[in-house]
C-alpha cells in the first residue's frame, strides 16, 4: 500500500502544480472523479463448506482459528457524470492474507477433516468489485440525493494445506455478481469542505446463492486544491451466503469495517 499511497502523491503534486487556478471542484456538478487510498481493514469471517454426500462440514472463525491478522489495503473509487441528474460509479479492492498456526480444533472442510493440533497453511483471498447508476431525485447548489441500483461482485479464495510430514490440501472458492439497492447523498458544507453518505441493501434468493448484503459508508472531503482534495472515512461491508456449488457448498458470513483515508481528484 505504501507504493501506491507514493505513487498517488507524486500524481496529486503534478495535478496541484499544473492546474489552473479556478474555482473548487463541485462535487455536486464535476463530470469525472477519482479517489485513490489506504483502507484500515478489520475483519470478520465465518465460514463452513459441506463436502459430497451429505457430508457436513465445520463452521468456524477464519481469523480466529487460522491466525489471519487485519490488513490495510488499496482501494480505488470513481464516477462519471454523464448528465447533471445521473452518474455511473465503480469501486474495487481486495485483500490477500496468509497464515499458518496449529489449529486449536477439529475442523472438516469439503471432505478433508484436519485433527485439533496439526499445522495449518492457509491462503484466502477476497475481491470486492462495483459497478452502479446513480439517479439525483433531489438535487439544488448545496445537496443532492440519489437512488443507487447496483452489482456487487464478491469473490473469494480459501486454501488449507498441513505443514510437515504427508501434505493433505483443499479449497474452496466463489465468485458472484450479486444485485444491492441503496442511497446516496452529498451535502456541501462551503467551497472547500462536503460530506458524502451511501447505505446499500439487498436480500436475494437465486440458485447457488441465497443470503443478503449491507453496506455502509461515509466520508469527508477537504478541497484543499481546485482539483484535489483529501478525504477520511469510514465503510462497513456485511454478507450472509448460504451457497451450493460445486466449488463452494455451504455457509459464508464475511465482515468488514475501517476507516478510509484518501485523495480524490475531479474534473
Amino acid at each position: 500500500m505504501t507504493f501506491h499511497l507514493r505513487s498517488l502523491a507524486v500524481i496529486v503534486a503534478l495535478l496541484a502544480a499544473s492546474g489552473v487556478r479556478a474555482e473548487p471542484a463541485n462535487p455536486l456538478s464535476d463530470r469525472w472523479s477519482v479517489s485513490l487510498g489506504g483502507f484500515l481493514l478489520a475483519t470478520d469471517t465465518e465460514v463452513r463448506v459441506d463436502g459430497t454426500a451429505g457430508q457436513n462440514g465445520t463452521e468456524f472463525d477464519v481469523e480466529r482459528e487460522l491466525g489471519f491478522h487485519d490488513s490495510d489495503r488499496f482501494r480505488i473509487d470513481a464516477y462519471w457524470r454523464f448528465r447533471p441528474n445521473h452518474k455511473l460509479r465503480v469501486m474495487y479492492f481486495d485483500t490477500r492474507r496468509s497464515a499458518e498456526r496449529q489449529i486449536d480444533d477439529e475442523i472438516t472442510f469439503r471432505n478433508t477433516t484436519f485433527p485439533a493440533g496439526t499445522g495449518i497453511e492457509s491462503s484466502f483471498d477476497t475481491t470486492v468489485a462495483e459497478l452502479a447508476y446513480e439517479w439525483a431525485f433531489l438535487k439544488n447548489d448545496r445537496y443532492e440525493v440519489a437512488a443507487t441500483i447496483g452489482i456487487h461482485n464478491l469473490r473469494f479464495d480459501l486454501d488449507l494445506r498441513t505443514t510437515g510430514g504427508q501434505q493433505v490440501s483443499t479449497s474452496a472458492s466463489a465468485n458472484g455478481p450479486l444485485p444491492v439497492l441503496g442511497l446516496r447523498g452529498i451535502w456541501r458544507l462551503s467551497d472547500r469542505f462536503y460530506v458524502d453518505g451511501q447505505v446499500q441493501y439487498f436480500q436475494i434468493s437465486i440458485d447457488p446463492y441465497d443470503g443478503r448484503i449491507e453496506d455502509y459508508n461515509a466520508s469527508i472531503v477537504w478541497q484543499a486544491f481546485d482539483r484535489v482534495g483529501f478525504g477520511v472515512g469510514y465503510n462497513a461491508f456485511v454478507t450472509r451466503l448460504d451457497v451450493d456449488d460445486d466449488n463452494f457448498d455451504g455457509r459464508l458470513r464475511w465482515q468488514y469495517d475501517g476507516a478510509r483515508i484518501f485523495l480524490v481528484a475531479s474534473f
